[in-house]
C-alpha cells in the first residue's frame, strides 16, 4: 500500500511537472503589470479617471493567482508622496475573451465569492480591460506588462 502510495505521488508530481509549463507558456497573464491608465464609473454615474486621482499599481500574476497594490501621489509630479489606495489578491480564471478575479484577501471589503469579470484584449505588452455589469460598462484598464 505504502508502495502505491509513493508512485501515485509521484504519477501525480511527474504530469504537474509536465503540464505545468505548457499551460504557463499559453497564459498570457503571467507576469508583472504597470497600471498605464483608467476609469471607473462612481456611484453617481460619473467617470472617474485614475489620472485625475494621480494612481499607481502594479498587478503580479501566477498560473493560479493575481495580487495588486494601488497607491495615490498625494505630492506632485515633481515630489510624488505615496498613499496606499487599495490592495486585493486571490484566484483566477481567464478565457479567450474572459478574465475573471476572485478577491479573497482585499482592502476595500469585497464579500467573499464575489468576482470582477473583464472582457480583455492583449496586444503584444499591452493588455486592455473592460469591466460591464448589467449591459453597463464599469470600468476600464490599460496595464503594460514589465516582465
Amino acid at each position: 500500500m505504502k508502495r502505491l502510495k509513493t508512485k501515485l505521488m509521484f504519477i501525480f508530481a511527474t504530469s504537474i511537472l509536465t503540464i505545468s509549463p505548457l499551460w504557463a507558456s499559453e497564459n498570457p497573464f503571467i507576469g508583472s503589470w504597470e497600471l498605464v491608465s483608467g476609469k471607473y464609473l462612481d456611484g453617481k454615474g460619473q467617470w472617474v479617471h485614475y489620472s485625475d486621482l494621480k494612481l499607481s499599481a502594479i498587478k503580479v500574476i501566477s498560473a493560479h493567482n493575481f495580487s495588486f497594490t494601488t497607491m495615490k501621489n498625494i505630492g506632485t509630479a515633481s515630489e510624488p508622496v505615496n498613499e496606499f489606495w487599495a490592495a486585493g489578491s486571490g484566484p483566477y480564471i481567464f478565457s479567450d475573451t474572459e478574465y475573471t478575479e476572485f478577491p479573497q484577501l482585499n482592502s476595500f471589503g469585497v464579500v467573499d465569492n464575489k468576482s470582477f469579470s473583464y472582457r480583455y484584449v492583449i496586444h503584444g505588452s499591452q493588455w486592455q480591460t473592460m469591466r460591464v455589469e448589467n449591459g453597463e460598462l464599469k470600468e476600464q484598464e490599460l496595464w503594460h506588462k514589465i516582465d
